[in-house]
């Protein structure tokens, strides 16, 4: 005898890169067990790995790779994924790691509501590096920046640089038909002025960010801590 259907329900939120409206549902047992075993190992790599398994099985608007959006986006995707899933508040074990003494490890408790996409007013896709020439700039992704997000050596950041280069431009012409010794060669002549200004594109472009204040259960102390990376959720 054939069970019975279990219906899933559909929500809908918006990506913070360009608002376009995203389907999704919550995701089953069968992969938050994927997300638990994760988790329980604190791996970086396998952590971003269960979050693009779910991703990819919970987004339901057609289209969408989820290997080729922002890295905010696959962020604040999951948040919403994982509201719907497991419930609106994330319980969280945060250690007062601002006083070396203390080190005390707090519960505290944060609204998935309450977690904005940080957006910088001055940042810009389209970088300007010396009046005559520009960059327009995408964001990193897992395609560009792959699953070691916090543990990238120099020559990998160059690397990313180099993968969120859309087009170079001058008063004559776009250039999109360049190869990667082509594009090495080109940055690799960018004094240290010119090369900030991509160094600020990365460090201005839109990040999860959320500050929490809470009173440290072993010390007293009044304290202030910023989640700032889908990592956090997992400490």
């Amino acid at each position: 005898m054939a069970l019975p259907k279990i219906v899933t329900p559909e929500f809908e939120t918006t990506l913070p890169s360009n608002n376009q409206t995203i389907k999704f549902r919550p995701f089953l047992v069968k992969e938050e067990k994927i997300l638990l075993m994760a988790s329980e190992g604190q791996d970086q790599k396998e952590i971003m790995g269960a979050v693009l398994k779910i991703l990819q099985s919970c987004i339901e608007t057609e289209g969408i790779i989820i290997t080729e959006l922002p890295l905010f986006d696959i962020e604040w995707l999951f948040l919403q994924v994982r509201g719907k899933s497991v419930g609106e508040v994330i319980p969280l074990k945060i250690k007062h790691v601002q006083d070396e003494k203390c080190k005390a490890e707090n519960d505290i408790e944060v609204k998935i509501d309450d977690i904005k996409i940080e957006k910088d007013p001055n940042h810009k896709n389209v970088i300007d590096i010396d009046g005559n020439i520009g960059l327009t700039m995408g964001y990193p992704t897992l395609t560009s920046v792959g699953q070691n997000l916090g543990s990238m050596k120099t020559e990998d950041m160059f690397e990313v640089i180099e993968k969120c280069v859309v087009n170079i431009f001058d008063k004559e012409q776009v250039y999109t038909d360049f190869t990667k010794a082509e594009l090495q060669e080109f940055l690799g002549k960018f004094d240290k002025k010119q090369f900030d200004k991509i160094v600020k594109y990365f460090q201005t472009f839109p990040k999860l960010r959320h500050k929490i204040k809470y009173k440290c259960v072993k010390c007293g102390a009044d304290v202030e801590h910023t989640l700032e990376s889908l990592m956090d959720f997992f400490l």
